[in-house]
């Protein structure tokens, strides 16, 4: 929610503002996808707990590298909620944007009045519904919130890319490991030709290749790619592996791969007052491997972990860290803004914390986000 401040995001937000105690469902994201006639084009979905956004990025450059004009949606957004929908690795331009969100305004009075549109639903079906317009080669969907519950399930997708699934959004997607890998790689279908995945946890690694053994899909090798940080080079390698494969299975003859630019994925960037390594960590695993990457000596570590992800798993790795918040998230009570604390920040800072604090962060620091 942090980049939502614009007029021109309000239609995107509107049925999500009014939901009361509604539950989410797919039906309003059917229902637009009707009134658009959405014919999108080739697919790949990209699921998993975390990395999703580093998998869709390397596969894009991937793509992009081969020839094919490529059409990405991620969530969430970092500074302008113009970068959930991608071209080629650039953020929609203004233009652009004011023009889809006009669009969706004319359509939402034909939307069900006993559902809502999400916000990653509206952008999911909105962005593919550019991508038919604008005559993308391919299209790349980030799952907002599971696999099967998810609009990333309303498509025919040609390949799909796992990054590593933990416990998150337990309850919400799953109660458990299993049920949560089994919502996840239920975005895919009979139609997937070609699957690539990072190292999983036993059951999800015999889910994943039993389902595409089921599917007739290949799995495709993956290899992580060098960075600085190991799990994002893990990530990377996913969305490479698969976007290269995607490229050939569209008769495009991949090419060398260009590194994204991903600030907030283990980035280094200059502070008012030293240097800040910036890492959207979520999980004790991603924690600690940004702490092992991170060059800084003696950073001061702000960190930001609402009470729906391992707070207490995170904290315990940086005891002296001090916490933040984001509003509109579920924290305890009294913790301050990065805004209360950034004043007071000297010296080098590692921060750490979900996409939303981190899109604080790199606002903060006046990072640009635009361009992959």
């Amino acid at each position: 929610m942090t980049a939502r401040h614009l007029p021109e995001d309000e239609p995107f937000f509107a049925q999500w503002e009014r939901r009361g105690k509604m539950s989410r469902t797919l039906h309003s994201s059917v229902a637009l996808a009707s009134a658009l006639s959405l014919s999108p084009p080739p697919s790949m979905a990209v699921v998993g707990s975390k990395g999703k956004g580093t998998a869709v990025a390397a596969a894009s450059m991937a793509l992009t590298a081969a020839g094919l004009t490529t059409v990405a949606i991620t969530s969430p957004a970092f500074r302008s909620n113009r970068e959930r929908i991608r071209v080629d690795g650039a953020e929609l331009s203004h233009d652009e944007y004011v023009r889809l969100s006009a669009h969706l305004s004319e359509l939402l009075p034909l939307l069900p009045p006993d559902h809502y549109l999400s916000p990653s639903g509206a952008y999911t079906i909105m962005g593919a519904w550019w991508a038919e317009q604008i005559g993308s080669d391919v299209l790349i969907v980030e799952e907002g919130m599971g696999g099967v519950t998810d609009e990333v399930s309303l498509f025919a997708h040609s390949a799909l890319a796992i990054t590593p699934i933990f416990i998150e959004h337990a309850g919400i997607i799953g109660d458990d490991l299993t049920s949560i890998a089994e919502n996840l790689i239920g975005a895919g279908s009979s139609s997937v030709r070609i699957v690539g995945s990072a190292e999983q946890e036993l059951h999800a690694h015999h889910l994943v290749h039993s389902t595409a053994e089921t599917w007739g899909a290949e799995i495709v090798p993956v290899t992580p790619l060098p960075h600085i940080n190991p799990l994002i080079g893990e990530n990377m390698g996913v969305g490479a592996a698969v976007g290269t494969a995607m490229a050939g299975l569209l008769g495009h003859r991949p090419r060398d791969f260009r590194v994204p630019n991903l600030p907030g994925r283990s980035s280094i960037h200059t502070g008012p007052a030293g240097r800040w390594f910036v890492d959207a960590a979520i999980s004790p695993a991603g924690v600690a491997a940004a702490l092992e990457a991170s060059p800084l000596p003696a950073p001061t570590i702000v960190a930001s972990w609402p009470e729906s992800k391992d707070r207490d798993g995170c904290s315990a790795l940086v005891p002296n860290a001090i916490h933040v918040c984001v509003p509109g998230l579920p924290y305890p009570a009294g913790l301050p803004t990065l805004q209360d604390v950034s004043a007071g920040l000297e010296g080098d800072v590692l921060a750490l914390g979900t996409m939303s604090f981190i899109a604080e962060v790199l606002d903060h620091l006046k990072v640009p986000t635009d361009l992959w």
